[in-house]
């Protein structure tokens, strides 16, 4: 049984049309699925909860955003429950990875028949005693606040959105002091922004972190030294195509575990998750999904 939840607001109406095709092609073939479509996220949330509970769900299918790939991620990782996405968002980071970013219905779900399953690794965040999963990239100091405000802006969509935000908030922004804990070691430095990713890209394909993988079971860190707004201003740009990490004030550490602690918040693929302290960990394959070719 295949559990497809949709977010019809997503793409100004784009997600409802793609799920309907989706459902053709389903009843066409007569594969078995359930429909989510609920008002708003937490409605969703409970709605996916409660058909989980019937145990003969085998596979969650998002129709949205990196929104809605966040709150599913929540309930199936760990699980033997496999997840994709349908794009319809601005983002899209996931898909991106998994090839169904532009890609047509009918192909993405003909990748699903086939059965071209793959095993993920996923990163659990912990704050106190909240948890969060994710599989793209947690953030925080510069690039969270750039997040936050991003956010918030409906138009225009994309990357471009993170861009004006960026521009909003480079003047009145300032350094932060980290503690960072891995593999034994301690570092403690100012920082302009500290991420710790599983995957290479976010906010729409912006790669922070180009040598991460999902399937190396390891997390990359990347800090950025204390410099100047226009030093700032030109590193950013750079991040679309992840050649960021050759400047001298980028640094890039590899683990399997941090431990991060500061005066900020941290956000996880576009959520907020809480304030820091924080640890990470990279749990290998917790999430089963399908490659579309």
């Amino acid at each position: 049984m295949w559990l497809l939840v949709l977010n019809r607001s997503s793409g100004k109406g784009r997600a409802n049309l793609r799920c309907q095709e989706f459902i053709n092609l389903c009843n066409k073939d007569g594969v078995k699925y359930l429909i989510i479509d609920e008002s708003n996220a937490d409605k969703t949330e409970k709605s996916i909860e409660y058909q989980l509970k019937r145990g003969d769900i085998d596979a969650v299918i998002a129709f949205g955003g990196d929104g809605l790939v966040s709150l599913c991620l929540q309930h199936v990782c760990a699980t033997s429950i496999k997840f994709s996405v349908i794009p319809c968002g601005t983002g899209n980071d996931f898909a991106r990875s998994i090839g169904t970013h532009n890609k047509r219905v009918v192909d993405i779900y003909k990748s699903m028949k086939a059965d071209n399953e793959i095993a993920l690794d996923a990163a659990l965040a912990k704050a106190g005693a909240d948890h969060r999963w994710y599989v793209q990239v947690l953030s925080s100091g510069f690039d969270a606040s750039v997040n936050k405000v991003a956010n918030n802006i409906k138009w225009p969509r994309g990357r471009i959105k993170y861009t004006l935000a960026m521009l909003s908030i480079l003047t009145r922004f300032k350094s932060i002091d980290y503690e960072i804990k891995f593999a034994a070691e301690k570092l403690s430095t100012p920082a302009m922004l500290v991420a710790v990713a599983n995957g290479s890209t976010y906010g729409g394909g912006m790669r922070i972190l180009p040598d991460a993988s999902y399937t190396d079971a390891k997390l990359d860190l990347i800090w950025v030294e204390p410099v100047s707004k226009i030093t700032l201003l030109s590193i950013f740009p750079r991040v679309f195509f992840g050649t960021h990490v050759k400047h001298p004030a980028v640094h890039v550490i590899t683990a399997v575990q941090f431990s991060i602690n500061a005066k900020t918040a941290a956000y996880a693929d576009g959520e907020y998750v809480g304030n820091l302290p924080i640890d990470i960990s990279v749990i290998p394959g917790a999430l089963n999904s399908w490659i579309c070719k």
